[in-house]
């Protein structure tokens, strides 16, 4: 399989070399300008208001990362964890992946069942940029997104014929094969990526001991395989007119590690009661997107930019008696499919010096169905989702830059509807020369999931379920110091009400969070040939609820360090090392008794050496991860991979 996959790259690199004729683009920067959702004017507009972070293609390259997770765990404000689902769950002050809006290229990427997405399937070789908003976001992203808001935006065809190929080998016979071709005219381009990567498994910090249900080394049921494909077509028929399609698909297979400890039994009052019971599951996913979009400068200060869009993903889960993984339980297999189509316009108004106002029209149409080993459909539901949002950006006077929005929103369900309304208010003032003030204040909501809605045991609707509503507010300072250091400073705090849990196998609104603190960062380039970057997140969580007994809400760290280092070395050679480190982080007992413990403090850190060759053309690299071998969890009961050795090289062409 391997071998095919590698002719197939291969073949997908060369295929424009071919073309290597025509007019480039003027000033292209490669990056597709369609999938950005949020432009603004001559001013910063809203993402200078809140917290927005972007991670280029650069920064992805030099890091060596392979996946989306990988790309942005280091951001402030985000942690990464995997538990017992074996996939990445990215969270965001405090909220969890379901209360992310995964956007690519504009387009939205969360599973309809439960909102939430496997960030490893989504490989980098075809993204330019990745745009990451914590808190209230613009209000053109519609409902949603409590959290934040992730958006892709991918690469595009460029001058002339380009492309690269590439070959990653790491230890437990994992292997990475992935390869980028594009091309581009006066008028015409096109981009097309592939990757393959296969492991065996994952292996195991030499300081682990052995437990009930794993004995070290190679992890338990920890392999994994994903295939992807990404293709971009451009197409500018006069200079004011932009039309653009995009086709993404992936495939993947994985093992769910099962947990090393002792589950507790609330029958016989046995076993661990920090652990779940065990189980042995595997999962396969199967997913393909296609985006059509448009945009037009009209002559004068009237723009307009639209989406039409239809994803699908089909997910197949199994769960076995015991960890042969060859017999079924109870011939429990699920498989279900989710649909995601819709359209998304935007009518932008500006006029400079009075400011830029945007309307924003959407509407979405979600499906679910799944069914078992037997073929007789287990659950099923529908529901359409319709917004109207108005932003408006202005400078009212010099220094001063403010936000202002407001969206309604519609859930159009079976049984039931919901209407619900977001805003935003935000402002930044440049106080003097590298002193920039800035505050905002949103009200975002989030409807209820296809899960949320229909998975319950006795097949009713859960009519009256509302939306999750959250009030954000933010105040930052960004602040030029000497020696080429910039240094920000964002305080938040987040309430939360109606949160929906889970009670009696039913999903309920109970539930009020409350999550406030602070986000330090500072990088520096004083040095031509140094870059360093620092940051610190502190993060305290609450539980208002009525007859709570948790003082803070578990998987969630309070306190998070990270430190990179980027330096060009003599020789061709760049290096690169990263170190994050995250304490105080609580967990509870799953016997009801809401018994509380911690998280052994987590200190990783990763190095890459990079080495250039051919005049730039090649690109040889090194790197280890988990270099101390930490052995650690981020969930109780599944530790994390060892120390892994890695190396590779890249042809661009």
């Amino acid at each position: 399989m391997r071998t095919g996959w590698f002719a197939a790259l291969t073949a997908l690199a060369l295929l424009a070399t071919p073309l290597a004729t025509g007019t480039a683009l003027a000033a292209d920067d490669g990056v597709y300008r369609l999938g950005e959702v949020v432009v603004s004017g001559e001013q910063e507009g809203v993402e200078a208001i809140g917290t927005t972070h972007k991670v280029t293609a650069k920064e992805i390259e030099t890091r060596g990362v392979r996946t989306l997770d990988e790309a942005i765990d280091m951001l402030p404000g985000v942690q990464v964890r995997t538990a017992a689902d074996g996939a990445p769950r990215i969270d965001m002050r405090g909220f969890r992946t379901r209360h992310v809006k995964l956007l690519l290229n504009g387009t939205p990427f969360n599973g309809t069942n439960d909102g939430q997405f496997d960030p490893s399937l989504i490989s980098v070789e075809n993204i330019a940029e990745i745009t990451v908003t914590t808190g209230g976001g613009s209000e053109l992203y519609g409902s949603g997104g409590n959290a934040g808001i992730i958006n892709i935006v991918t690469k595009k065809g460029t001058k002339g014929a380009n492309g690269s190929m590439g070959v990653e080998l790491s230890e437990v016979d994992a292997t990475l094969l992935r390869a980028t071709s594009s091309y581009g005219t006066e008028k015409y381009d096109v981009f097309v990526s592939g990757s393959y990567y296969e492991r065996d498994a994952y292996r195991m910090s030499n300081h682990y001991g052995e437990e009930l249900n794993e004995d070290g080394d190679e992890r338990e049921n920890s392999d994994r395989d994903r295939k992807n494909f990404f293709a971009n077509f451009g197409y500018q028929p006069t200079d004011a007119t932009l039309l653009g399609m995009t086709f993404s698909y992936l495939k993947g297979e994985r093992g769910k590690p099962p947990i090393t400890l002792e589950g507790y039994n609330s029958k016989k009052g046995t076993g661990d009661v920090f652990a779940k019971t065990i189980k042995y599951q595997r999962q396969e996913d199967e997913e393909f997107n296609v985006q059509l979009a448009a945009s037009h400068n009209f002559a004068g200060p009237l723009s307009v930019k639209g989406w039409a869009y239809f994803n699908r993903l089909d997910v197949d889960e199994e769960e076995f008696e015991d960890d042969t993984y060859s017999t079924l339980k109870n011939g429990k297999s699920v498989y279900s499919e989710t649909e995601i189509s819709g359209a998304n316009l935007q009518l932008s108004y500006d006029t400079q010096n009075s400011g830029r106002a945007t309307l924003g029209l959407m509407v979405e149409n979600d499906d679910y169905e799944s069914e078992g080993d037997d073929g007789v459909e287990i659950d099923n539901g529908d529901f359409q989702l319709y917004s109207a949002s108005l932003e408006y950006e202005v400078s009212p006077m010099d220094k001063l830059g403010v936000v202002l929005g407001a969206g309604a929103h519609l859930q159009d369900r079976e049984s039931d509807n919901e209407e619900d309304f977001s805003y935003l208010v935000g402002l930044t003032y440049d106080l003097s020369e590298g002193t920039r003030l800035k505050a905002s204040h949103a009200r975002k909501v989030r409807f209820p999931t296809i899960r949320d809605l229909y998975d319950t045991d006795d097949g009713k609707v859960n009519e009256d379920l509302k939306a999750e509503t959250t009030w954000h507010y933010e105040a930052g300072i960004e602040q030029v110091l000497p020696a080429k250091t910039l240094l920000s400073v964002t305080g938040f705090y987040i309430d939360i009400e109606d949160y929906i849990e889970k009670v009696n196998d039913v999903r309920q609104n109970f539930d009020e969070y409350e999550f406030y603190g602070v986000e330090v960062g500072a990088e520096n380039r004083y040095f031509d040939r140094l870059f360093l970057r620092v940051s610190y997140t502190y993060m305290s969580t609450e539980d208002k609820s009525d007859d709570t007994e948790r003082d803070e809400l578990q998987n969630r760290p309070e306190h998070k360090v990270t430190l990179e280092s980027t330096c060009s070395l003599p020789w061709g050679l760049t290096a690169y090392a990263g170190a994050q480190y995250m304490t105080d982080n609580y967990y509870y007992s799953v016997d009801g008794n809401e018994e509380q413990d911690k998280l052994s403090d987590i200190f990783l850190v990763d190095f890459k050496l990079n080495k250039a060759a051919a005049n730039g053309a090649i690109d040889l690299y090194v790197g280890v991860d988990n270099v101390f071998d930490e052995d650690y969890e981020q969930s109780y009961g599944f530790p994390l991979a060892g120390r892994t050795f890695y190396g590779g090289a890249t042809w661009k062409f």
